[in-house]
């Protein structure tokens, strides 16, 4: 429904996605990577209103696994604007409200088996130190006090609105500096009252989070090749069983479906460039898949239409 009340000013950027295609690189210039859980009936949209000394992004997301490379020098606050959701952060299941906060270069993995609606506020150099982030390049997760979180969430929807409606009182400084100044004190106030939160699941350990980047890193360099787990797992230096539970505690999901799904992915990525030197058969080829029944079963269980139709559009044959 936000989005819906929101209309693009000369304060307030507006994107909206309908086409995966479409969404990918434009997350790319914000050093974040999603793989789409579920494509049926996709759609994302991005609000951007920019404050004198902080910006707010308030994203729509869908059902996915992101790994996000946050570089804030003067932190970076993230809270859910709905209180119906389920995401897990670096291993952390969150199942009910809570907020994270952090300031460096933090990277993180988020696995949403449902979209969300969540806010990003993104600190500048011009504002003072508010004791927010005890250390850098550290995740630091808080349950906040409901009426600290519902005054958050009624600032920052107000300031989108205004930026929406009256866009006029973002470009004169006064203005814009006390709309900023309430969005500061009410985070204020949701530190303050803030606690550890109560999770399903702890945070996992940086090793396995490590092993997770090993094998992103070995998928995309054996592109062509078949990877079986054991060779996986001794490349990694780790068991095949570890290797699965470090898999299973970031992402969310089986060793097996993790590789598959990184190796579809990249199939439609070169598919989606349409070049005439490619067929469906070698980029399924090069992507590590020689048996084309389960290629083709599997491409359009997870994209909803099969390899050639993907490469007709993109040629603008479809």
């Amino acid at each position: 429904m936000l989005f819906k009340n929101l209309a693009p000013s000369p304060a307030l950027s507006i994107i909206r996605f309908s086409d995966i295609d479409a969404f990918r690189p434009v997350e790319f210039v914000a050093d974040a990577r999603s793989v789409p859980l579920n494509l049926a009936n996709f759609h994302t949209a991005r609000a951007t209103v920019q404050l004198p000394c902080c910006q707010i992004t308030v994203l729509r997301s869908f059902p996915r696994i992101v790994d996000v490379s946050y570089r804030a020098a003067h932190g970076v606050v993230i809270f859910q604007i709905e209180d119906d959701y389920d995401v897990a952060v670096n291993g952390m299941s969150v199942d009910r409200p809570a907020f994270v906060g952090m300031r460096g270069n933090v990277d993180l993995q988020f696995v949403e088996p449902r979209g969300s609606l969540h806010a990003i506020i993104t600190l500048g150099a011009g504002l003072r130190d508010r004791e927010w982030f005890d250390t850098p390049d550290r995740l630091c997760p808080f349950m906040p006090d409901p009426e600290a979180l519902a005054t958050v969430r009624f600032v920052t929807i107000g300031i989108l609105q205004t930026a929406s409606a009256r866009p006029e009182l973002l470009q004169e400084p006064r203005s814009a500096l006390a709309l900023q100044e309430g969005l500061l004190l009410a985070i204020d106030d949701m530190f303050r009252s803030g606690r550890t939160p109560e999770v399903a699941g702890k945070i996992a350990s940086r090793g396995y989070c490590r092993l997770v980047r090993m094998i992103d890193e070995y998928v995309a360099f054996h592109a062509a090749s078949a990877i079986y787990s054991a060779d996986l797992a001794e490349q990694c230096g780790v068991s095949v069983r570890t290797l699965g539970t470090a898999v299973a505690s970031v992402r969310g999901m089986s060793l097996h479906r993790y590789l598959r799904l990184k190796q579809l992915w990249s199939a439609r990525a070169q598919l989606v460039k349409g070049s005439d030197a490619i067929t469906v058969t070698s980029c399924a080829r090069a992507n590590g898949f020689h048996h084309m029944g389960e290629f083709a079963r599997l491409y359009r269980a997870v994209f909803h239409e099969t390899a050639s139709r993907t490469l007709a559009r993109a040629r603008g044959a479809d």
